[in-house]
């Protein structure tokens, strides 16, 4: 190739190259600060990819119409990490799972030379299913920790109630005094929704969708019958804290039933090939000691 081809080739790279930083810069000056005043602090890894998630964020996904995001929003809800990710955050995040494993893929092929198109295709699908994956293990262990709480508090607001206080403080009392997690906040958005004059009933609704549980429904269930037929809450909520605390003692007993059965499978894997080759070797070196062999 001649030189005045060299150089036009070499003007044109440099063009195109300082045309994508020049909009790449552009890019990044427009997207929107995500304010995290009233959000929860981010984790670790997250905190070292949010830049990315914004970017991408204000690029790829505000092209997204709201009414795409109104079930990831209720997922979010439901695994308890709404005040950590909007809605679209998390779909950013999805789509950073889908083009960090074409990445490193890339970047594989360009050190070693390898390249498979259906292993690439595969760790695609692999990195979309994540967010989800880590999405539904958050909602499982906020389950289980508000099951875990949920007789404690329901002691702490009956004992305030049949000592004269109403709803709300009662429920004051018992987020000051009852340990941190999942049911301490569900209790604080249930007083800041009391305060602005919400009706009780949709109060306990929305607890009920926010909190998918089987427990959770009956005790909103009962909570919705006693004040809609005017009742006093004090026996109604003892019954519940009862009945918890009972289900959760099933839960305990049914789980140290099933321990000796999830023990198989490392005493399989594990234990007994270890034992049987100690065995073996002790039998071994005693035949080489007699003569055996």
């Amino acid at each position: 190739m001649s030189t005045p081809w060299i150089v036009l080739s070499a003007f044109v790279s440099g063009v195109s190259i300082g045309f994508f930083v020049y909009g790449l810069g552009m890019l990044t000056r427009q997207i929107e600060p995500s304010p995290r005043d009233y959000m929860d602090p981010l984790p670790k890894g997250l905190r070292l990819l949010w830049p990315l998630v914004q970017f991408i964020r204000s690029t790829l996904v505000v092209f997204i119409p709201d009414r795409f995001l109104r079930r990831s929003h209720q997922r979010l809800q439901k695994a308890g990490v709404h005040y950590l990710l909007s809605a679209r955050e998390f779909m950013a995040l999805r789509v950073i799972g889908v083009l960090a494993p074409l990445v490193v893929v890339l970047l594989f092929h360009m050190a070693f030379g390898l390249f498979n198109i259906w292993l690439s295709l595969l760790a695609m699908l692999m990195g979309s299913f994540y967010p989800d994956r880590w999405l539904v293990e958050q909602a499982r262990r906020r389950g289980r920790l508000i099951l875990k709480e949920l007789p404690v508090y329901l002691d702490f607001i009956t004992l305030m109630i049949e000592g004269g206080l109403n709803l709300m403080s009662a429920m004051q009392v018992a987020v000051e005094k009852g340990p941190p997690g999942p049911l301490r906040s569900e209790l604080s958005i249930m007083i800041s929704e009391l305060r602005s004059g919400t009706p009780k009933a949709d109060i306990f609704r929305r607890v009920g969708e926010r909190v998918p549980l089987p427990e959770m429904r009956s005790l909103v269930s009962a909570l919705i019958q006693s004040e809609e037929r005017g009742g006093d809450l004090g026996p109604v909520l003892r019954a519940q804290a009862e009945q918890r605390r009972e289900e959760r003692f099933l839960r305990a007993e049914k789980l140290a039933l099933e321990s000796p059965v999830k023990l198989l499978a490392p005493l399989i894997i594990f234990i007994f090939p270890v034992t049987f080759l100690m065995l073996a070797f002790v039998i071994y070196v005693k035949f080489l000691q007699e003569g055996g062999f």
